[in-house]
């Protein structure tokens, strides 16, 4: 914890010494210089936990920092382009921003088998894990150097909350998984399979019905999921521990408007990214705590855990040979990918999750 507030008091620095540095003249300079607009695409649907708490103060702090002279635009889910499209909209400068994942473009990116989103389960375990081993031991920057070649301003990872799943009839081991249809995505998908289960890719507003109408048995993502789209009413059974510790997705740029902007606003923007990150961590640690100090009792919700003795068997019979996988096929089209495994398993091997 104490890791943790110190990061916050650093970013919070961050963000007032760059309010210093830049404060007293853009009032001058919007009076005076180019008004940028961009457009900001959106992964959440209106008045979800990531638009309200995170990614509306975000462009009001962007505009605010910049005198004016950076406006952002918002756009939720699907408004501009379908989610499979934002990198080649980011790359034509259709949009100018957006949270997404890599693990959606994992086809055409090999790093995105081996980034926050896509990380298979218990890998990390508690948030600050989660801050070392992205943004402070490489892996973020072996992402902007992928990216970059894209044509994509890389502005880091972010956690979206910690990853559960949820059912319709009790989950209490790994047996319980056979046959169990379920919506998951990226590596998540890969390991419920593993272990016997049927897992689909679905939007997140069609899982309601889904489920309720007996197609689903269940679904999985970032907790507030389950909270706010109400599926705590067609499932009653909350399974963990957190899988994810946390979920992450990430904010990219087009590179052609990166470039285009001044250098005091690429600072602007990439500060405000790093308060960005740390308000998500927050709002989403938080809210979970609430979850299930009242939510959980209000909602008739029964949370289950598999035991450690799984949780041991899960990181050895799957997340360790995926991360293999990964390097094996996915090393021979980016080695990136190779040195990524690698600093995954040393950091592993240091928390001494695995020999």
């Amino acid at each position: 914890m104490r890791n943790r507030n110190l990061g916050t008091l650093f970013v919070a620095a961050a963000f007032v010494a760059s309010v210093f540095a830049v404060g007293f003249i853009s009032p001058a300079l919007a009076a005076e210089g180019k008004v940028y607009q961009w457009k900001f695409q959106s992964h959440h649907t209106p008045g979800s936990l990531a638009i309200e708490s995170v990614i509306k103060p975000f462009i009001e702090r962007v505009e605010k920092m910049s005198g004016g002279r950076l406006k952002m635009s918002l756009h939720y889910a699907g408004e501009l382009v379908d989610y499979a499209e934002v990198d080649k909209a980011l790359q034509a400068n259709m949009i100018q921003i957006a949270n997404t994942s890599s693990l959606f473009f994992r086809g055409a990116i090999p790093m995105g088998w081996v980034t926050a989103p896509n990380m298979p389960p218990f890998v990390t375990r508690s948030n600050d894990e989660f801050n070392e081993l992205f943004h402070h031991r490489g892996i973020d920057q072996l992402v902007a150097e992928a990216l970059a070649e894209r044509g994509i301003k890389y502005l880091g990872c972010h956690s979206v909350g910690n990853t559960y799943f949820w059912s319709k009839k009790p989950i209490n081991s790994l047996e319980d998984l056979k046959g169990f249809k379920i919506r998951f995505f990226g590596s998540m998908s890969d390991f419920v399979e593993h272990f016997g289960a049927s897992p689909v890719m679905l939007p997140h507003p069609e899982t309601y019905m889904a489920i309720a109408m007996g197609t689903l048995d269940g679904s999985g993502t970032a907790w507030w999921l389950y909270r706010d789209l109400k599926l705590y009413e067609v499932c009653k059974y909350f399974i963990g521990p957190a899988f994810q510790v946390p979920q992450g997705m990430e904010l990219w740029a087009s590179k052609k408007a990166w470039d285009e902007l001044p250098a005091d606003l690429q600072a602007i923007v990439e500060t405000a990214a790093e308060v960005f990150n740390t308000n998500f961590m927050d709002a989403v640690t938080m809210e979970e705590r609430e979850m299930f100090n009242k939510s959980f009792k209000e909602w008739g919700t029964t949370y289950t855990e598999f035991s450690p003795e799984e949780v041991v068997r899960i990181t050895e019979e799957f997340s360790l040979p995926y991360l293999d996988k990964i390097a094996e096929e996915q090393g021979k089209k980016d080695p990136r990918v190779i040195k990524a495994v690698e600093i995954i398993k040393q950091f592993m091997k240091d928390y001494g999750y695995i020999k």
